[in-house]
């Protein structure tokens, strides 16, 4: 029988906090992600006296429900970030995106989190021979930049890694690692509490009032039973900003589901057998399959585009177990154990972005990539708010856009599933030209 809750939440302590919350404090954070999180333990440190308040229990949200993948990496290409901010700003945006891995990496070693953290590299796979050119091509520019612990994968090699006909040839990251989700948000919660933090769940945030137009006048921010006052507020909700708290950002982070399944347990000597490398695996197909053995090695973790609008997880079960068994067509008979769905948090630009508006913090935009750059960029945000005139991070120059036609609520996803189900026919086209090519 298929659980439609993660399977990283099993046997899993859950944090609560009965106490009500202080009247006052420096700081407000909205949202107990690993963003609000990382961000309340940099400024707590720096002695701040810091509130975090969720809508949901603590652990509710996308960093317990993804698919533990730490690595670097933006949904733009060098390319095109030349194209769009110049060629220094794509440079930064290329560093820190691998700043942010060792700065997540470091925070789990440095604390001894028990998160089952792995290096154990990722594989980008190639759907079409094409995409190996163009991969070898922007791996050569990403080195040109700095250092970068890559390289290509030719197809003859790639049964080394994985056993499946379906790919080109690859790209390995080898610094990309992975870690148990939930087990980290955990570890990092704990770190919060540890340094004096104030954490409460199902407390949501209703409105946000800044007290006078002056600088320095502080918030009020207005829960359903409660009101605390405070002189700074950080925003780190993501992919489950709501247009009744925020008009601003709800215009600027679509919601974007995400859907995942792990199989039953299979046997460490079959999942070896299928993924002999032990490493996380993405496509370059715009059906954005990634996989990896599950930490205890027994089982294989997938997720997938079912849907770009919100669907439920049994709505989505038949398409994720469908792509499952094309990559490994010997799991045809095996059950799912779980199958869950979350929201991440999609800019337009589709960049993280850190900013301020109205005196207001905020620090999201990850489009999938979240695991090691939202602790990162909440680290970015609280050295922000501790010196506001200081620059700290390349993402405050890439701008939180919005479109004229949307206003919080994404009414245009639905249509956009409709285009992504077209594009996934032409993928499969290309791909038999592709083939009959070779």
């Amino acid at each position: 029988m298929t659980k439609f809750t993660p399977f990283w939440w099993d046997g899993q302590p859950q944090f609560e906090n009965t106490d009500e919350p202080p009247l006052s404090a420096d700081i407000v954070i909205v949202g107990a992600g690993y963003t609000g999180l990382s961000a309340a333990l940099t400024l707590s440190k720096s002695g701040k006296n810091v509130i975090v308040l969720d809508s949901e229990m603590i652990g509710f949200g996308a960093s317990t429900r993804n698919g533990g993948m730490l690595g670097s990496g933006h949904k733009v290409s060098t390319d095109q970030a030349k194209k769009k901010y110049g060629e220094m700003i794509a440079e930064e945006i290329h560093k820190e995106a691998n700043a942010s891995l060792a700065f997540t990496s470091n925070l789990i070693i440095e604390n001894k989190l028990d998160c089952e953290f792995q290096v154990c590299g990722r594989l980008r796979a190639s759907w079409l021979p094409q995409d190996q050119v163009n991969m070898s091509d922007n791996l050569k520019k990403l080195k040109a930049i700095e250092h970068f612990n890559s390289n290509m994968i030719s197809p003859d090699m790639m049964s080394n890694s994985i056993k499946t006909d379906l790919y080109f040839g690859g790209q390995f990251y080898q610094d990309h690692g992975s870690v148990h989700p939930r087990k980290f948000h955990y570890g990092l919660l704990k770190l919060a509490l540890k340094a004096g933090v104030k954490v409460f769940g199902n407390r949501p945030v209703i409105k946000v009032t800044q007290l006078s137009k002056l600088k320095q006048s502080g918030f009020d921010v207005v829960t359903s039973n409660s009101t605390i006052q405070c002189k700074q507020v950080l925003m780190a909700t993501n992919g489950y900003t709501r247009p009744n708290l925020s008009k601003y950002l709800s215009r600027r982070v679509l919601p974007v589901p995400s859907f995942v399944i792990t199989t039953v347990d299979i046997g460490k000597d079959k999942v070896k057998s299928l993924l002999p490398g032990g490493h996380c695996i993405v496509e370059t197909r715009k059906r954005y399959c990634y996989y990896r053995p599950t930490p205890c090695g027994k089982r294989i973790m997938l997720g997938t585009r079912a849907a770009m609008h919100s669907i439920s997880a049994e709505e989505a079960l038949p398409t994720l177990r469908k792509m499952l068994i094309e990559i490994f067509p010997s799991l045809a008979d095996v059950e799912i154990s779980h199958c869950w769905t979350g929201f991440t948090g999609f800019s337009f630009s589709q960049l993280p972005n850190l900013s301020n508006n109205k005196g207001i913090y905020s620090a999201l935009g990850y489009c999938g990539n979240g695991v090691a750059m939202a602790p990162y960029l909440g680290h970015m945000a609280a050295l922000k708010m501790l010196n506001p005139d200081q620059k700290v991070t390349i993402f405050e120059q890439t701008p939180l856009q919005t479109r004229p036609y949307y206003f919080g609520k994404p009414w245009f996803l639905p249509i956009a599933s409709a285009y992504f189900r077209g594009f996934d026919i032409l993928d499969y086209y290309r791909r038999k030209k592709s083939i009959k090519k070779v």
